[in-house]
């Protein structure tokens, strides 16, 4: 059975065909090294961009960038059929195992994002949910002014929205009355618009915001501790998302693509890349 025949069946074991291992696969028979990443949507553009800068001068090195989810490719990765599993968070306890080897190349944070005027200034965690699951629906019911809250999402599907329900809401829903905006552009022209609005921005995109000259939204701590780089990087800030590539099974030869792909992905040059996407850098 070659890798891609091992895929189809691992994926349909674990019910997660079509996110897995849709694809067409390079067939690991085939004169050359192949190399074959799969995992996290958020991730793509990194790992798509990492492996673009890591194949040049590799003449013969055939990669290949899927997009799936940090589970599928777990599993995948368990079974050996995938080389490299772009993962977001760290391992679970089950997911935690003497093969699995867990490498972060970089974070990033959920922002919570309200109108300048706003005198709210720090949230706990359990009032930031209320807000944006619609429980609560004035801002004087937190200390802040007799002002209705309207919350503001990207759509329903949006990478940056999957992340914010995961790492804000608990896996929970924005408010059903949430109003959708179709970019993270029109999302902070809105929020700048309604002096009673609050919505998540991934770190990456509201920094790209700020050099295009977006105008100016106020930022919440979280628990006391506000989403600069330093507490991002740090992991103090409590909406911070990591990530990682993941090999699994026995310990890789130096000169293995896999292991070398990962070492370029913490190298100078690939932090540069992270960095340059917009990520927050972490070697």
């Amino acid at each position: 059975m070659n890798r891609r025949d091992a895929c189809a069946a691992i994926a349909i074991g674990a019910g997660v065909l079509a996110t897995a291992c849709t694809p067409a696969r390079p067939d690991p028979d085939a004169p050359g090294a192949s190399l074959l990443i799969s995992g996290a949507g958020a991730m793509l553009p990194l790992t798509t961009a990492l492996a673009d800068a890591f194949r040049r001068g590799r003449r013969g090195l055939a990669i290949q960038v899927e997009r799936g989810g940090s589970l599928p490719a777990y599993i995948a990765a368990s079974r050996g059929a995938i080389d490299v599993a772009a993962m977001t968070g760290p391992l679970s306890d089950v997911e935690d195992r003497a093969g699995a080897r867990h490498h972060l190349i970089a974070r990033d944070a959920v922002e919570i994002a309200v109108h300048p005027s706003l005198p709210v200034k720090d949230l706990r965690r359990d009032q930031v949910r209320a807000l944006l699951s619609g429980e609560v629906v004035n801002w004087r019911a937190l200390g802040g002014p007799d002002l209705a809250i309207s919350v503001l999402a990207l759509p329903r599907g949006a990478t940056a929205r999957q992340s914010a329900e995961s790492l804000v809401l608990d896996g929970d829903e924005f408010a059903v009355d949430a109003r959708e905006c179709g970019s993270a552009a029109a999302l902070a022209a809105a929020l700048a618009a309604t002096p009673g609005a609050i919505a998540c921005l991934d770190g990456r995109e509201r920094r790209g915001l700020d050099r295009a000259g977006a105008a100016a939204l106020a930022l919440l701590a979280v628990d006391g501790v506000a989403p600069a780089l330093a507490c991002v990087l740090s992991g103090r800030y409590p909406y911070t998302e990591g990530f990682h590539l993941l090999l699994y099974g026995a310990a890789h030869a130096p000169d293995d693509s896999s292991a070398a792909f990962v070492r370029y992905a913490r190298s100078a040059a690939g932090q540069a890349i992270v960095e340059r996407l917009g990520f927050v850098a972490v070697c």
